[in-house]
């Protein structure tokens, strides 16, 4: 992606964001959270790809995926009034379909579309709905864009959780209780499977739960940095109960952590 190019994308996000905006040219609290979410993605994604020492073309490239990967999530709320995704519409779909509409394709050559539309259409997937037969060009950035999204959502909800229990996020959340009590099988899932379904979210502590699986879909070691850097596990096992499970599951990370095992 060229200098041109990305400037055309963040002027695109611009203008196309502030069609939700009301006769005051101000979002709904709700789109404005998203709105700011997709900044700092970019800027994870920045960050990421210049530790990865990327050239400096697809640096910009995982910029502009990291502005424009949720951008199916206007429509979503608009239309629906709800972010969840298992009872309106796939938000990374929605995103891809946003695109096409909207004639973004023929800015880009083939190569930069193609790995656009993955970020934007598979950033959201759990790890085993991602098609395997994907190539690895779009592999590389599709992982760059899930670890610069996680790292804000973690930041996001670990702030809100802390600073108001959660209270003003479960208002665009209503499917996730400020309860903190653990879901009855939460831990069953994520011991054995490393990850959890959002369907089965019902809790905050089960939210933060999910949180602390992510850290096994971390896939470049910045990423990784940047986690540490901002102390999230830290904060993560703060509000997490101490049981066993919890134990278990947080040392299994930390483990994880000083043997590297994750993906480079």
């Amino acid at each position: 992606m060229t200098k041109r190019e990305q400037n055309f994308l963040k002027e695109w996000f611009e203008k196309y964001t502030n069609r939700f905006r009301d006769d005051n040219h101000i979002l709904s609290t709700a789109l404005d959270l998203k709105y700011r979410h997709s900044l700092r993605v970019a800027e994870n994604a920045r960050l990421i790809a210049q530790e990865l020492a990327l050239t400096s073309e697809d640096i910009l490239l995982a910029e502009g995926c990291g502005l424009i990967h949720d951008i199916g999530r206007f429509s979503q709320f608009v239309r629906y009034g709800s972010f969840h995704d298992a009872v309106t519409v796939d938000h990374g779909q929605e995103g891809f379909r946003t695109l096409e509409d909207e004639q973004i394709p023929q800015h880009f050559d083939e190569d930069d579309w193609e790995r656009i539309a993955c970020a934007v259409a598979y950033h959201n997937k759990k790890v085993s709905d991602i098609p395997a037969n994907l190539e690895e060009r779009l592999k590389y950035f599709l992982r760059l864009i899930r670890d610069a999204d996680k790292l804000d959502i973690m930041e996001l909800v670990m702030k809100a959780v802390t600073s108001n229990g959660f209270t003003k996020l479960s208002d665009m959340l209503p499917y996730i209780s400020t309860g903190r009590e653990l879901t009855p099988g939460m831990m069953e899932e994520i011991l054995k499977t490393k990850t959890v379904s959002v369907n089965n979210l019902r809790t905050v502590t089960d939210f933060v739960v999910m949180l602390a699986s992510w850290f096994y879909d971390l896939n470049y070691a910045p990423a990784r940095a940047l986690a540490a850097d901002r102390h999230i596990l830290e904060r993560i096992e703060h509000e997490l109960p101490n049981s066993k499970d919890i134990r278990t599951l947080l040392t299994d990370i930390k483990r994880c952590t000083l043997l590297d095992k994750w993906k480079n």
